[in-house]
């Protein structure tokens, strides 16, 4: 117990401020110094460290004299046990100050890069660092999520609404085409037709022609038979010209819905 109470007052007094010259210079003689000071750090914990382990080994062995002193092979299996122990005890140390000096200077070469290390063991061995950035991190994906969903809905509803476009262009497509296709039909029958009506006109000229004829016969005839058939004659002239007359209105419409004739 004395022991690791001269050990504990000895590690206090190791672990000292920096030298006053290092505090006070600056750049690369800076850096020099205090690798040169952590080294000599490590090494006076290292000597600390070994003389309290000594002490404490040699109170554990005196305590294991006591407790075999019946058995004298007890006795020195103990022994032989203590100074494996306290020999991979040695190895081990010199391995960690090995790696704290390694430490030490990389992080005077590299000082950002000694910060970033820190900062993030901080972050991943502190319990409150490591759930703020958990929390953040989480809430972020969370709300990309969230827009991310959004923005689907969004496309899918665009995509339906270009669909139902495209599906309502294709049948005003299929009705203009049904209409042209119609119109084309008309048009054909009104040129059939506007040439029947011509034909027709033809044929009414005709018989005006005839009309006037006859009469032109029925004034030679006596007049008893010429009365007779001047009447009628008179009323096919009277019908032929309303014939006329629709079928040149007939005529002029088809003209007018700009049919060739």
């Amino acid at each position: 117990m004395a022991a690791a109470a001269e050990s504990g007052s000895s590690s206090e007094s190791v672990v000292a401020g920096p030298p006053p010259s290092a505090a006070r210079g600056g750049g690369a003689g800076e850096v020099s110094q205090w690798v040169e000071y952590a080294v000599q750090q490590a090494l006076d914990l290292k000597k600390t460290l070994g003389d309290a382990t000594d002490a404490a080994f040699g109170a554990a062995e005196s305590s294991l004299v006591h407790a075999v002193s019946a058995s004298k092979s007890s006795l020195q299996e103990a022994r032989g046990m203590m100074e494996w122990v306290k020999g991979q005890y040695t190895v081990g140390e010199e391995l960690v100050f090995g790696k704290i000096k390694e430490g030490v200077i990389v992080a005077a070469s590299h000082p950002s890069l000694s910060l970033g290390i820190a900062g993030t063991a901080g972050l991943v061995l502190f319990k409150r660092p490591r759930r703020f950035v958990i929390w953040n991190v989480r809430r972020i994906f969370v709300s990309n999520e969230s827009l991310l969903s959004d923005a689907q809905a969004k496309v899918n509803e665009l995509r339906q609404s270009v669909n139902l476009v495209k599906n309502e262009s294709k049948k005003l497509e299929e009705r203009a085409l049904k209409a042209e296709e119609e119109m084309r039909e008309g048009r054909m029958k009104l040129i059939e037709e506007g040439r029947g009506i011509r034909n027709e006109l033809r044929y009414v000229n005709k018989i005006e022609k005839k009309a006037a004829d006859l009469k032109d016969v029925i004034n030679e005839l006596p007049i008893g038979e010429a009365s007779r058939y001047r009447s009628e004659v008179s009323t096919l002239v009277s019908q032929v010209k309303k014939e006329k007359k629709a079928l040149s209105g007939a005529f002029s419409k088809i003209i007018n819905y700009g049919i060739p004739m």
